[in-house]
């Protein structure tokens, strides 16, 4: 039988030693990739961190995304009233209430809010700086949003993704203009545009103890392992080697433009290709393409040799192709995965003949873990 395994199911859901990198203020010379303690961010970024999120307190019981709470108490704030965050740190006090929030989407991927700023660092700012869209969400997604993209802001994310960290970008933007009222009827689009960055928020979550040994366990007795996550494809690889779900130098199909396709195989081979990304702790080493080839065969072939790993781009490749079936049997990462696409990924395999166990948390996985014949949901009973 087949074995997945959610890349968040893998993790403590402890997000700690939530530091920043590349913050505001960088300097012309581009981004740098060195952390900073959250204590010692500029107020722009500290705003981001205190008041883009989608906390809750029901019953005096604080509910919400584990990340969100790490963000929050690591800047020294705390969401001490519904729609109120207050930082009562001596040296930074500060307060801001949520006008609207726009909740996280998995095909937008990212999350954003319209606060207004009452007092930051122990003071009230100015009249023009009090009401601001703040957002926080993928670095690649983020990127879009930006009136103007930082040099470096790659290769910043990339570097902490590559060890194994969540990256989140932080941005923001003044709405010096309006007033309270007119802000909470802004739509999404016009918070989320033109927005000014504001660093990158990195988040160590660390393997639960038992999972290595669960995962030998499962593959020393002919269960296949797969990870379906929708982390970052360089945070999935580091985090599948770690647990020993790879052991093979990774390959990442790749969408190509159709001119630079790989030759060999027909039709499905003209915009496809593996190569190698650097993920899985193989950075640094020789550059590796490989030709696709659409056959099962073929591709199983080529999984005796590397860790076949596919994003979401890739699996819309594959799913335009009809190759789905064929292919995720000898996929061993797929990173960059829509709720919908972890759905059907489950329903693929099962067409290919594949017995799975699903072992997911979080509302993203719900659609797969009912897909597959058996479904193991770990839920923490203090954010149902």
């Amino acid at each position: 039988g087949g074995g997945s395994d959610g890349g968040g199911a893998a993790s403590t859901g402890k997000a700690a030693a939530g530091k920043a990198a590349g913050g505001a203020g960088t300097g012309s010379g581009g981004l740098v990739s060195e952390l900073i303690s959250p204590l010692a961010l500029p107020a722009p970024s500290v705003a981001v961190l205190a008041g883009c999120h989608h906390l809750m307190l029901v019953d005096g019981e604080l509910l919400g995304d584990p990340m969100d709470k790490a963000a929050v108490g690591a800047v020294g704030w705390s969401y001490a009233l519904e729609g109120l965050c207050v930082s009562r740190a001596p040296s930074r006090r500060g307060s801001l209430r949520l006008l609207q929030r726009f909740a996280f989407a998995s095909s937008l991927k990212r999350s954003s809010t319209v606060v207004e700023v009452e007092s930051l660092d122990g003071a009230a700012p100015p009249p023009q700086q009090r009401l601001r869209a703040l957002c926080k969400g993928a670095p690649e997604t983020v990127r879009e949003l930006l009136g103007r993209v930082p040099e470096g802001y790659d290769a910043a994310y990339l570097h902490h993704a590559q060890q194994g960290k969540r990256v989140l970008a932080l941005a923001y933007k003044m709405l010096p203009q309006l007033q309270p009222q007119e802000a909470r009827s802004l739509s999404r689009e016009a918070v989320e545009s033109e927005l000014t960055f504001a660093g990158f928020l990195v988040l160590h979550c660390p393997a639960k103890s038992e999972s290595a040994g669960v995962l030998a366990a499962l593959s020393s007795s002919s269960h296949g392992l797969q990870m379906i996550t929708g982390d970052q494809m360089l945070t999935a690889a580091h985090a599948a080697a770690q647990l020993r779900l790879i052991t093979k130098p990774p390959l990442l199909l790749a969408a190509l433009p159709p001119t630079e396709g790989a030759v060999g195989g027909g039709a499905a081979g003209t915009a496809l290709r593996w190569e190698s990304f650097g993920g899985g702790g193989s950075g640094g080493g020789e550059e590796v393409t490989e030709p696709f080839e659409s056959s099962g065969a073929a591709m199983r072939r080529l999984a005796e040799r590397y860790a076949l790993c596919c994003d979401g781009a890739g699996f819309e490749a594959l799913q335009r192709l009809g190759l789905l079936a064929s292919a995720l049997p000898h996929v061993s990462v797929l990173a960059r995965m829509a709720p919908d696409q972890k759905e059907l990924a489950l329903s693929e395999l099962k067409r290919a003949g594949i017995t799975t166990l699903m072992c997911g948390d979080g509302t993203n996985d719900v659609g797969a873990l009912k897909r597959s014949a058996v479904g193991v949901a770990l839920v923490n009973a203090t954010l149902v």
